[in-house]
């Protein structure tokens, strides 16, 4: 089985070939995130990920993505210990898991976290410079407030069992601890339930942090309605302009990722919409990740922003209301 349809079948990622040597590049699938950072060599089946690590063939990353056993991995890529092809009985393979929100311990911690990053953010008395520096992107308090952004003001370093996640060992061996980076922190509630948080780094990579544990999902993904316009948009911060300035005109929601929200569940809910209006980066990773959508769905299209992003447009003055109506 070849590793890199292997990854993209199990993961739900599309990789794109970067070289002729056969270097394909992605997101991370166990990371979550990034565009670029999980690298694939079809000619060894090999994978790195340049940002956690990970690294191995086809046998190491079904041990460590679906949790096999060796001897279960081996099976089900059809190979024997030396390699050669062998015609065994494939183990059934369980269905990829719905689309839920933690619950359980992570769930509680995370809402306390995010809570009191909340309350650390938007504290009048002595409010932090990440406050000044989001508002400088043009969003008000009120919008903050209302989707319940914070700040992080110092790196956590806690056991990874106090959030109920499992034990897992660094490249020293030793038990890995759970971080939670210094930064803004996004909190991606959905109907009222918290399916995850990202963390906007101030300095550092990966820029984006989406603390472990958390389901990926769409931003703002309920805030979309059958029959009415929808824009897609890349950033967290995007789609929080766009429903601060033209929430009258259309729903806006991120994807956190040029090949996020790419799960049946997301998929449905954006094609319910009148249209959808691909706001993805003016840049070829946004035009490509835009094909995706457009090629999907048959009420997407492709609404370039003039430069950059939508979050760039209102630093710069541009009216984001009649860009949206321009696409409408």
């Amino acid at each position: 089985m070849n590793l890199l349809d292997l990854v993209q079948r199990e993961s739900g990622y599309t990789f794109v070939k970067k070289t002729l040597a056969g270097e394909h590049e992605g997101p991370c699938p166990f990371c979550r995130d990034g565009d670029d950072r999980f690298h694939i060599w079809t000619a060894n089946n090999r994978y790195w990920c340049r940002v956690c690590d990970r690294k191995g063939d086809a046998i190491q990353f079904l041990r460590d993505f679906k949790h096999m056993s060796f001897t279960e991995a081996k099976a089900y890529v059809g190979e024997n210990m030396n390699g050669a092809a062998t015609p065994i009985v494939r183990p059934q393979v369980k269905p990829p898991e719905p689309q839920l929100p933690p619950t359980g311990t992570w769930a509680e911690q995370a809402w306390m976290f995010a809570m009191r990053c909340h309350e650390q953010l938007m504290d009048r008395a002595a409010p932090p410079k990440a406050l000044t520096w989001l508002q400088g992107r043009g969003l008000t308090r009120e919008t903050l407030r209302d989707h319940c952004i914070g700040y992080n003001p110092t790196d956590i370093y806690i056991d990874r069992a106090e959030w109920g996640l499992p034990g897992t060992e660094g490249k020293d061996g030793k038990p890995k601890r759970l971080w939670l980076p210094r930064g803004v922190v996004i909190p991606w509630i959905i109907d009222d339930d918290l399916w995850g948080i990202r963390i906007r780094r101030p300095v550092g990579d990966p820029k984006y942090y989406w603390v472990p544990g958390g389901t990926p999902a769409l931003y703002l993904a309920d805030r979309v309605l059958a029959d009415c316009p929808v824009m897609v948009l890349e950033g967290e911060f995007d789609a929080l302009i766009v429903w601060q300035e033209a929430r009258h005109l259309v729903t806006s929601v991120a994807t956190g990722s040029t090949y996020g929200a790419r799960r049946a569940k997301w998929i449905a809910r954006i094609a319910q919409a009148s249209v959808a209006l691909v706001a993805y980066d003016a840049d070829e990773a946004g035009e490509q990740a835009a094909s995706y959508w457009t090629e999907t769905l048959g009420n997407a299209k492709r609404w370039r922003p003039y430069w950059s992003d939508a979050s760039d447009l209102a630093q710069a003055g541009v009216d984001i209301r009649a860009w949206v109506n321009g696409g409408l």
